[in-house]
């Protein structure tokens, strides 16, 4: 069941990050961020009342409930919301590919670093595929995107994006103690949302009524909450309990594979070899770093 419960929170992801491509065409990346993040909000204590943990968060150590609070705004609504943007700049190929990427890679290797996991020379030559993957797709830029020469402040965006997921995830590893999935995602997913808001309120309050007052926008944002953000997210930590932590990534470095032909089935983004065979390299490398 463990290893279902990853690919199909692979599935899931890829899946939520096109449909977030193409709301970014008509709502803001900070206001789909908040909005999704309020559903999720809203939709958790009902798990958590039916899960039966409602008492772990009583008993947990305030260290814990900190690092949830850390982690759910550095991953929630800093690193998401750079996602987003990226997403809508750089298309779901590139986007996705390289933050997943990124992401897995530099989780990875804060573990060898700060949590003193073992390091092998294969994973040296999984690095080494990544970055040529990575550099072949930053290199397939065609049409309007290669006239308009190469958005750095996106690829920018895309490696905060990595950064921030990877240091929410060993925070949230280092310090969430006997913490359940549920009780942990009651206090990050708020967290998150609570920080959205609040710079929402300073800053975009008019993208943000523009968004809950569309009623087609707010159907398809309280779906990406409910199934991106809670379901997917729910599902990932449940795999790595049943499945174990290495064997989880394995199945999610596929994602990016997952994304390419959706895509180009809803997207119509186009693919270019160097696009596939960036993405295959780096599949390639990450299975080998986690191995």
């Amino acid at each position: 069941m463990g290893e279902a419960a990853a690919l199909i929170a692979a599935f899931t992801w890829s899946a939520t990050s096109v449909a977030m491509a193409s709301l970014s065409a008509r709502v803001t990346p900070a206001a789909i961020s908040t909005v999704r993040l309020i559903i999720a909000s809203l939709a958790i204590p009902v798990l958590l009342l039916l899960s039966g943990q409602t008492g772990d968060l009583a008993e947990a150590p305030a260290s814990a409930v900190l690092a949830m609070i850390g982690s759910g705004i550095l991953a929630y609504a800093i690193g998401d919301t750079l996602y987003i943007m990226a997403l809508a700049r750089l298309g779901v190929q590139r986007a996705f590919t390289i933050t997943m990427t990124l992401f897995i890679l530099l989780t990875i290797g804060g573990g060898i670093l700060l949590l003193d996991e073992e390091v092998h020379w294969y994973q040296g030559a999984g690095a080494a595929l990544v970055a040529a993957g990575i550099l072949l797709i930053v290199r397939s830029r065609t049409g309007a995107q290669a006239a308009g020469g190469l958005d750095r402040t996106a690829y920018l965006m895309v490696v905060g994006v990595g950064v921030t997921w990877a240091a929410a995830t060993l925070w949230l590893a280092d310090a969430r103690g006997d913490l359940g999935a549920i009780p942990a995602s009651a206090i990050r997913t708020p967290a998150g949302a609570i920080g959205m808001v609040v710079f929402m309120a300073a800053f975009g309050r008019a993208d943000l009524k523009a968004a809950v007052t569309h009623r087609p926008t707010l159907v398809a944002l309280t779906v990406l909450g409910l199934v991106g953000t809670l379901f997917g997210s729910l599902l990932y930590v449940y795999a790595i309990g049943e499945a174990g932590a290495a064997r989880t990534t394995i199945l999610n470095a596929s994602s990016p594979m997952l994304a390419l032909p959706l895509s180009v089935l809803f997207l119509k983004e186009k693919v270019s070899r160097r696009t596939i065979g960036g993405t295959a390299l780096s599949v390639a490398g990450i299975v080998l770093v986690i191995l």
